[in-house]
């Protein structure tokens, strides 16, 4: 007899699924840039804001420049 997925069957499935999203990922590389402390934390505070990741936006940024 089968038994109906819970809420945590659910949850756990998700997380495998996040797994295996994140081992199928192109490797990353590491990009440093010098921005003064004040606009650094004002990007710090707009993107909590908007509820993003500094990492996110910046990778939405360099895409966009590079489809010019």
């Amino acid at each position: 007899m089968l038994k109906p997925k819970t809420r945590r069957d659910r949850e756990d499935s998700q997380g495998k699924t996040a797994a295996i999203d994140d081992v199928r990922k192109e490797p990353a590389k590491r990009l440093n840039a010098n921005v003064p402390a004040s606009v650094y934390h004002e990007l710090q505070v707009k993107a909590a804001q908007e509820g993003r990741k500094i990492n996110d936006l910046v990778n939405q940024w360099v895409n966009e420049y590079l489809s010019k």
